[in-house]
């Protein structure tokens, strides 16, 4: 045997080898099936079919398979197959598919089939398929109401850094990695963290006591230090894990993701607002920011005048979708009647969105220009006042009294810092042997006694004035 033939030959030895090694039998595949590894399982199926191509069973198995992998519009000739042979579990498949198409009365047709064909052997509809008509319901409600949206730009972006694509001025605040959270908080993973401008609040998602992801708040304290972090409250909850936070800048405003009974799909984007006794109940936002797939970490930057959200409804394998959009202040919805109704939800093609000879291309250069990264604003003071309430700037008081009220309190605040350093310095020089600063020291001390309890009483009226 040559020298090249034989290398062939060990070579092929070699594939053989390693494909057995890899290959499962078919009752092995079945056993895979059935515990859930449909991408083992789904090459034993694929050979077994391809020598018989017309088997009802492996045509079925081989369009759960790939719907399991989110390769929808692949599995749909295998179980339209399936279903062509009376195969009784394809339509549960099928009205699947259909819902995630947004074909929902397709989706009904495919569950009654096979609610009728369960009845003639004496079964119960299983809990999914009720659980599925839940869904179809809320989608047909949502789909009545989709709101009308400029979404300027379409990117695909990595899965696990999606945040670090959102380009908001600092002025709106920052969605930051959980790296920013102290080593001591509990965090869900994954997650990320919202902070105004001033950093001086953060909220994110910690697990709970039943490793329930919860929205969690902590407010910057008087002495740099963090206070204990909080849940937000049990109203964001929705029987769901909650997560991928952001506030508006006017501290009222709340947009966050849930994956409860009132979503769609995974992750919905819900809105909720804070009054003084707390956030008020969440509002699903509905379509087109909603889908039977994942969406979340809806984000308005006020100063650019857009907004972004992340998506997994394209289904891009590692990485995700993030639109760029212009919001309006009056929520717009398409006519129930509009003949593109279900593209415009699905948002198809985002370019058909655009209003008509409008170009958006200076609005994309300016939002490439932000730099989300650069230094923040410096705060103009730092006064707590209590509850864990720090304010850091004049525009953050409600009350104009309370604004006067701690004009007067940094001035006395001032003159006491002035009152130390002369103190100190005095006491520098009597320890040099000036012994005849003793009088003025003791008598400064004094002042300086009554001016710390003048300030106080400064801080406790401006407290008054702002609660």
């Amino acid at each position: 045997m040559s020298h090249i033939k034989l290398r062939k030959y060990i070579l092929g030895v070699a594939v053989a080898v390693a494909s057995t090694a890899t290959a499962y039998t078919l009752d092995e595949a079945k056993e895979m099936y059935q515990a859930g590894d449909f991408a083992g399982a789904l090459p034993a199926f694929e050979e077994a079919l391809s020598s018989k191509p017309k088997d009802p069973a492996l045509n079925q198995w081989v369009g759960v398979c790939l719907l399991r992998e989110g390769r929808h519009d692949e599995a749909l000739p295998y179980l339209k197959f399936a279903n062509s042979k009376r195969v009784v579990e394809a339509p549960r498949y099928l009205a699947e598919i259909a819902f995630y198409k947004y074909d929902l009365d397709e989706a009904d047709e495919y569950i009654d089939k096979y609610e009728a064909s369960l009845k003639k052997s004496r079964k119960q509809l299983p809990e999914d398929m009720d659980f599925l008509r839940d869904r179809i319901s809320l989608a047909r409600n949502m789909l009545d109401r989709v709101e009308k949206i400029v979404i300027i730009d379409s990117v695909a972006v990595d899965r696990d850094q999606f945040f670090k694509a959102y380009r908001l001025a600092p002025e709106s605040g920052s969605v930051n990695s959980t790296e920013v959270l102290p080593e001591t908080f509990a965090v869900a993973e994954p997650s990320t963290v919202y902070m105004p401008e001033t950093r001086n609040f953060m909220i994110w998602a910690a697990p709970d006591s039943a490793e329930n992801f919860v929205l969690t708040g902590a407010s910057l304290l008087f002495d740099g230090s963090w206070e204990t972090p909080a849940p937000l409250g049990d109203v964001l909850d929705l029987d769901g894990d909650s997560n991928y936070p952001f506030m508006m800048s006017d501290g009222v405003t709340l947009y966050y993701a849930n994956n409860g009974g009132e979503s769609l799909g995974g992750y919905d984007i819900f809105i909720s607002r804070k009054d003084e006794d707390g956030f008020l109940q969440p509002q699903n936002i509905g379509m087109p920011y909603n889908s039977p797939y994942d969406d979340y970490l809806l984000a308005i930057d006020e100063v650019t005048g857009v907004g972004w959200w992340a998506t997994d409804r394209n289904r891009l394998g590692d990485y995700i979708t993030i639109y760029k959009f212009i919001p309006s202040d009056l929520r717009n919805n398409y006519p129930v009647d509009y003949p593109a109704l279900a593209d415009m939800a699905r948002v198809t093609d985002y370019k058909s969105t655009w209003e008509s000879g409008k170009d958006y291309s200076d609005l994309l250069e300016a939002i490439k220009e932000i730099d989300p990264d650069k230094k923040m604003r410096k705060p103009d003071f730092m006064f707590a006042l209590g509850q864990g309430r720090v304010y850091t700037s004049w525009d953050d008081f409600k009350s104009p009294r309370a604004r006067k009220l701690m004009k007067r309190y940094i001035d006395g605040k001032k003159h006491l810092d002035n009152q130390l350093a002369a103190l100190e310095k005095m006491r520098r020089q009597y320890r040099d042997g000036d012994t005849s600063l003793k009088t003025s020291i003791l008598n400064m001390e004094v002042e300086i006694d009554n001016e710390r309890a003048a300030l106080k009483k400064a801080a406790n009226d401006v407290i008054a004035a702002e609660s």
